[in-house]
């Protein structure tokens, strides 16, 4: 529902100091006798506002060209002086005013800062974000260049076979109700108050309008929905390309899509080679995603790789066997 007032502006005397005093009713200063000054209007606060009834808007104040005194725009001759209105210009409006409903955000205080001061640790900690990331490439591409082969003996391997198991979950969550998702439970709906505003629009005649604008929201809806959830992993392991690679057994509760509802996740396999270094004795890990590579690698056999310069880490894509 929107509705629309009329009132009052207000403008304080240059000459004598006279306040507040009335848009329309106070062309000239009741205390001095000094012209308005539509310049100095304003918009006054809630609890001093006049209304202005039955007013008839027939546009912005036009300023005398010869005194600049404001006269009503269907006026022929300043009122002030006499003189004819034809080619005056304009009274300036002041800008419009939108005052949402409920209490104004006070925003934080500001800490005190020397002038500049801000310019300066934005500048200090782009140099600083700057820095670090070329120290990063630095470091990369140093130990890049200055890698060197090692010696490698594969000690021994390892393997883990990991399987999620996941619950169905009601978990609630809320929306405006045309965006809740299909298969939501336990829907309740409520009401939302409209959002109003207020604005305030300078006329330009010594009187600004007030509209009331209001916009209905949308319901909001409260619901359940399910997700499947990771609970516990089941896990498989051994240290032998012997063994046998099974998956773990996984017992489930209640299958299907019921609260509670268990089901098997996406599987998931780790076959790690473990390497000592033969000149330091150092021992290094590659994982590999399939059984047959990871077998390839027999315990005790031999094989040169590169290793970082700086890190000392091994590349794995790099091991060949030796000769």
């Amino acid at each position: 529902m929107n509705s629309e007032k009329t009132y009052e502006m207000l403008w304080d005397c240059a000459f004598c100091g006279a306040k507040k005093l009335l848009g329309v009713t106070h062309r000239h200063c009741p205390n001095c006798g000094a012209p308005q000054d539509p310049d100095k209007r304003y918009f006054p606060p809630d609890n001093e506002k006049v209304a202005v009834e039955d007013h008839q808007y027939v546009g912005a104040d036009l300023l005398c060209p010869a005194c600049q005194n404001p006269n009503g725009r269907a006026a022929k001759h300043c009122g002030n002086c006499g003189s004819p209105l034809e080619g005056g210009k304009d009274a300036s409006m002041q800008q419009e005013q939108v005052i949402p409903d409920g209490p104004a955000p006070q925003p934080a205080p500001a800490a005190p800062t020397k002038k500049g001061s801000n310019k300066l640790l934005i500048g200090c900690g782009v140099a600083a974000v700057a820095s670090v990331l070329l120290a990063i490439v630095l470091f990369l591409v140093v130990n890049s260049l200055l890698k060197k082969d090692a010696g490698f003996e594969v000690a021994g391997h390892r393997w883990t076979h990991e399987v999620p198991v996941e619950s169905f979950q009601l978990a609630k969550e809320s929306s405006v109700c045309s965006k809740m998702p299909k298969g939501a439970e336990r829907v309740t709906r409520e009401k939302q108050d409209p959002v109003c505003k207020t604005r305030k629009i300078d006329q330009g005649d010594g009187t600004f309008k007030e509209k009331r604008e209001c916009k209905d929201q949308e319901d909001k809806c409260s619901y359940y929905v399910g997700t499947w959830k990771v609970v516990r992993t089941e896990k498989e392991s051994g240290t032998n390309v012997g063994d046998t690679l099974r998956w773990p057994s996984v017992r489930l509760g209640k299958t299907g899509t019921c609260e509670g509802c268990e089901r098997e996740g996406e599987h998931d396999s780790t076959y790690t080679v473990r390497f000592k270094d033969t000149e330091s004795g150092d021992e290094q890990t590659c994982d590999y995603g399939d059984a047959a590579t990871w077998k390839s690698f027999a315990v005790g056999s031999k094989w040169t790789g590169a290793v970082g310069g700086l890190t000392g880490g091994i590349d794995c894509d790099s091991l060949t066997p030796s000769k």
